[in-house]
């Protein structure tokens, strides 16, 4: 169609030219010039003024370009732990690098080499450090794929020993894969005898004086007809040890523990598997965590219309210091007054006969926190009658939609950690009725609506306080079921689930007069920075952060104090101390304000990451299969020179020839400029030669 309109342009144009040469050539006869000079001087004043008109219409012109892309090889180094782990060690930190530099730059003599390191996550390539604690050559191998979408990638050379312990097999549907990728198997292949503890499975917090389960998972590699003998410690005393045969090369046995969780306060565990003759490697024999036990109970009620998986999901999350019950609307509503906070899926819903009973027991436990969970069976209209926080009806349209969640950048009321933001970003959607909605009071908005990939300002779970000073949360939605199946198939834990709702609990129960309320984690891995939030209300409950806050820090075991000022932002206070050996440690943070002191006081514990240790032994087999999948080669590390004569070799590593089509605007042409005014200036001097100017 583009074609046809510049078209007509250029006819337009040329008609205008020849109808103004005609008017000064042909229709005035006062000009006198031979045959010849008039058709000269009628075809300069055509063109002049055709180029003109043209200009005016600013059409473009194509312009065809020929661009030749050489081929790219990327380098994928692992950067994890495991590597120096090994008896392998000094020669990965020492002679490793220059191996790979000097490969490195012999492909650059050929190819253009792109360079990445990737441990937890893909990073340009600085210098190799083994300080990676997890490994996800899963991701690694998609963000590559996404990087380079239609480029001109000859080949993926990675280095790895091929040990994962994050997200997904890297070899699930490979074959797919858009290129070759050339494998490198880094570690130590060698079966040494080996114990190692393969996983702890664990409450994070217990009631006091109660007994709570601890399940060990414990591996054996080529120690068959050896005893393991495995022993559990809390605070450094043996309370529990057993002795097994180990029968099998490939060994592995889960052992069940029952705890007492003792008085209240925060234990550390150690789990411990005696070393045998021969064992290379023994720091997988041990793994420490802490636990913290708490006096305080609080009691839970979810209130249902009926059984729903999203329920037990919910109830998973709060862990062992919340006495939850179950009520499914068949009888009498309990007396509310009995709980901490009250959960309500899908209540009040449709033709619901206890809809004035409900409404006494909201109004006479006004300090009672709710937690709204809305879906299909909602009656929407009961539920606008029921709290003043929010005005929900619905939409034109009386549909399902699916829709997921992503994390609202402004959300302030605690702190979330940028993994669980990465992971509340990927989660599948739940089921969202049709609805319009308006809010009656301030709401803190954690969650938005990503509606078929439209990141929407619609709120999916909030917070907010009614006007009776009531905490009140929002999810607008069901099947967060799905959720916790998603959280445990990426990473077989439901860590990041509990988070986002073990946080949304505890900040619920706060009591709301707290004048200082100080935001943490429970426990930190010794490799993340540890991040506090604090929030500081002056006596009329207002945010202020006039005053400078301070915190104290003591490791409760070797006595050493830490201490710190935060910083201050526009309501709230922030403070990063990088990290800290593992411990357990207390707090006391302290402000003063109006002649008032303001203080909080918290424990929280450093744990060691110990994902790397646990197995070293180097996969080949996976190195191998990524290759053969792709349709390349696998090697070992003194065959770098194979490798280069292999990519030499590989017909497929080409340079491309690429046609671009680049479309300019006439008017921008500097040449068009000189040309007009080139015809303009020979006619002006052929008709003052011949005495008509």
């Amino acid at each position: 169609m583009s074609d046809y309109i510049d078209m007509w342009i250029y006819l337009i144009a040329i008609l205008l030219g020849i109808c103004f040469a005609s008017l000064l050539y042909l229709s005035n006869k006062s000009q006198h010039y031979n045959k010849t000079l008039s058709i000269l001087l009628f075809l300069l004043r055509t063109i002049a003024v055709a180029l003109v008109a043209i200009l005016f219409f600013n059409p473009y012109i194509k312009q065809k370009s020929t661009k030749i892309e050489a081929a790219s090889i990327i380098i994928a180094q692992d950067n994890s732990k495991s590597l120096i782990l090994t008896k392998d060690s000094s020669f990965y930190k020492n002679e490793y690098p220059h191996i790979l530099d000097s490969l490195i730059n012999k492909l650059d003599d050929y190819y253009n080499v792109d360079k990445y390191l990737f441990g937890k996550e893909l990073k340009d390539f600085q210098h190799i450090d083994y300080q990676d604690y997890y490994t996800d050559l899963y991701t690694t191998l998609n963000d590559l794929r996404k990087i380079y979408y239609k480029k001109n990638v000859g080949a993926v050379v990675l280095l790895s020993d091929g040990i994962i312990n994050k997200s997904y097999s890297p070899e699930q549907n490979i074959e797919s894969y858009p290129f070759p990728i050339y494998t490198v198997t880094l570690g130590d292949t060698t079966n040494h005898p080996d114990f190692y503890v393969k996983d702890v499975q664990y409450n994070k917090t217990s009631p006091t004086n109660t007994i709570f389960p601890l399940r060990i998972i414990a591996n054996a590699h080529n120690c068959r007809n050896k005893s393991m003998n495995i022993k559990v410690l809390v605070n450094n005393e043996i309370i529990e040890e057993l002795n097994i045969p180990v029968n099998s090369n490939r060994f592995s046995h889960t052992f069940d523990f029952n705890i007492n969780s003792g008085e209240e306060g925060v234990k550390q565990i150690d789990i411990l598997i005696d070393t045998i003759r021969n064992e290379q490697v023994t720091q997988n024999n041990k793994k420490s965590f802490f636990i913290e036990v708490i006096d305080k109970q609080y009691k839970v009620l979810f209130y249902a219309k009926s059984p729903h998986p999203d329920l037990g999901s919910l109830k998973n999350a709060l862990g062992n210091h919340f006495e939850t019950e179950m009520f499914f609307d068949n009888g009498e509503i309990p007396d509310f007054s009995d709980y901490d906070i009250i959960f309500m899926h899908q209540i009040p819903y449709k033709g619901m006969n206890r809809l004035d009973q409900l409404k006494q027991e909201v109004a006479n436990n006004k300090e009672t926190p709710l937690f709204f969970i809305i879906g299909e069976h909602t009656d929407l209209e009961a539920f606008n009658s029921l709290q003043n926080s929010i005005s929900i009806e619905r939409g034109t349209v009386n549909s399902i939609l699916d829709v997921k969640p992503y994390h609202s950048q402004t959300f302030g009321l605690y702190s979330i950690e940028d993994e669980l933001i990465k992971s509340i970003n990927n989660l599948p959607p739940l089921s969202v009725p049709h609805i319009n909605y308006s809010f009656k009071t301030n709401h803190d908005i954690l969650l938005l609506m990503n509606i078929s990939n439209v990141m929407t300002q619609n709120p999916m779970m909030s917070f907010s306080n009614d006007t009776d000073g009531r905490k009140v949360a929002f999810l607008l939605g069901t099947g967060i079921w799905r959720w916790k199946l998603y959280d445990y198939y990426n990473n077989e834990n439901c860590h990041n689930f509990e988070e986002l709702f073990s946080k949304s609990v505890k900040y619920l129960l706060t009591e709301k007069d707290k004048e200082l309320i100080i935001n943490h984690k429970d426990n930190y891995l010794n490799t993340e920075d540890i991040i506090f939030t604090a929030d500081l209300k002056n006596p009329s409950q207002e945010l202020i952060t006039d005053p400078d806050l301070h915190i104290r820090i003591i490791n409760k075991h070797n006595k050493a104090i830490y201490e710190y000022a935060f910083s201050k932002n526009d309501k709230s206070y922030k403070l990063n101390i990088n990290t800290l050996p593992k411990g357990i440690y207390t707090f006391t943070a302290q402000a003063e304000y109006g002649g008032k002191k303001y203080m909080e006081n918290g424990t929280f514990s450093v744990v060691s990451v110990g994902a790397e240790a646990q197995d070293l032994i180097a996969n080949a087999s996976r190195m191998q299969a990524l290759a053969s999948l792709t349709k390349a080669k696998n090697y070992n590390i003194n065959e770098l020179d194979q490798l280069l004569e292999t990519l030499k070799n590989d017909e497929r590593i080409c340079s491309i020839t690429r046609e671009e089509n680049n479309y300019k605007d006439l008017i921008n042409l500097k040449s068009i400029f000189f040309i007009i005014l080139s015809l303009i200036s020979i006619e002006w001097i052929l008709r003052k030669m011949f005495g008509t100017y």
